[in-house]
């Protein structure tokens, strides 16, 4: 990891914050944004944090070259003089933009949960694949809708979290945006309509109008991909999420976070159906002529599935750990770093018993990790859920 800033009393905090992390992370300090590029053409890192605004080359400029020697490095601003053309100017250049002053601890969390998940893909095409996004697309129709929204003088922040929290892209790009320190926010923002409420219209509107920030999904890359069924199991399965976390726990906060965390659970699949299209256009003719589903193909083929993936990108876009840890952990919840029913286990049981539902042919039954219900003592709970979604499908 490569720390660039060049006031020295900064770089000292830093040295001393993350010193607990020396066994763990090779860092690496720079005072300029050359004497930072020196060093990043002698050896790649997979973390580049930045100040923006120094002396000569900024922090803009720097992430810049960064991206042309190694796209597959993670690239983070943290600045403390900044405004929103600033922001515009790192769109798709960095992954998150932190305020100073910035909490040492969540910086050193968000850093140790990229490396974890990093650890976990250790695919370089992948790790480039989402490293270089600076968005995912998103579904014609919902994407449509989305910049007629933003090209009406008469929108509210109201229709804007609407249609985002119909798809997938929308709701991750902005969940982005809502969690950058930039904006002044001192919490995270997990649900949609807080994102879009704390953003305001105004700056989506300037995002959208400066930048690629959005994009529809082309389905003739990948034809076999079935953009439909998927995209509505996802909402499907944030709905059931967000109805058991109601119902179960009687918390409304959680709830909102379940419905996202729902929404975002397979957006990896499309980030391989648009950036992988013929690999994964043979990954899904190989799973359906076994029936069995997707990640277990995605495995065999990239050593990885969507939901690594999607947990991947995520926590390079500074989204909350535990929509995070919601999506990486969704087929196997026994990964998650949470032993007790949290969001992981929701949205796990809420995908599955989707998926029990699913009666179209591109959709693969994924199961219930039975030894996971029983060790929580949930079965009894399940099969209820299961009863009440049958009669309501029925």
């Amino acid at each position: 990891m490569l720390f660039v800033d060049d006031e020295p009393p900064v770089l000292r905090v830093l040295k001393i914050g993350m010193r607990s992390m020396a066994d763990e992370w090779d860092m690496h300090f720079a005072e300029s944004g050359e004497e930072a590029l020196a060093l990043i053409r002698k050896q790649p890192f997979d973390v580049v944090v930045s100040d923006m605004r120094m002396p000569g080359m900024n922090g803009a400029q720097l992430l810049y070259e960064v991206l042309k020697l190694y796209p597959r490095t993670v690239r983070i601003i943290l600045s403390g003089h900044s405004d929103l053309k600033d922001v515009i100017g790192c769109v798709g250049l960095t992954h998150q933009f932190l305020h100073k002053p910035c909490r040492l601890l969540e910086l050193r969390n968000s850093l140790d949960h990229i490396a974890t998940l990093n650890r976990q893909l250790r695919d370089d095409n992948l790790l480039t694949l989402c490293a270089r996004l600076a968005n995912v697309p998103s579904i014609p129709g919902l994407y449509l809708d989305m910049v007629n929204a933003l090209q009406s003088p008469t929108t509210s922040t109201q229709r804007i979290a609407e249609i985002a929290s119909q798809d997938p892209a929308l709701c991750a790009k902005l969940l982005q945006l809502a969690n950058s320190t930039y904006f002044g926010f001192s919490h995270t923002v997990c649900s949609i309509a807080d994102a879009v409420q704390f953003l305001g219209v105004g700056v989506i509107q300037s995002l959208a109008l400066a930048t690629p920030l959005f994009s529809a999904f082309d389905r003739h890359k990948c034809p076999a991909f079935p953009l439909d069924q998927v995209w509505h199991h996802s909402i499907q399965t944030g709905t059931l999420a967000r109805r058991i976390v109601a119902e179960y726990l009687e918390d409304t906060h959680l709830a909102d976070q379940a419905f996202a965390a729902g929404v975002l659970h397979d957006i990896g699949q499309l980030v391989l159906a648009n950036s992988m299209s013929a690999e994964y256009q043979a990954i899904i003719t190989e799973a359906r002529s076994k029936t069995e589903p997707f990640y277990l193909a995605e495995r065999k083929c990239f050593g990885a599935t969507h939901a690594e993936i999607g947990g991947y990108l995520l926590a390079l876009w500074g989204l909350p750990f535990p929509l995070v840890d919601a999506v990486a952990c969704h087929h196997e919840p026994n990964r998650s770093q949470t032993n007790t029913f949290g969001l992981a286990g929701i949205i796990h049981v809420a995908n599955s018993l989707q998926h029990e539902q699913a009666l179209h042919p591109d959709i693969v039954s994924c199961p219930i990790d039975l030894g996971f219900v029983h060790a929580l003592g949930m079965e009894a709970h399940v099969e209820k859920w299961r009863s009440e979604l049958s009669s309501t499908t029925v």
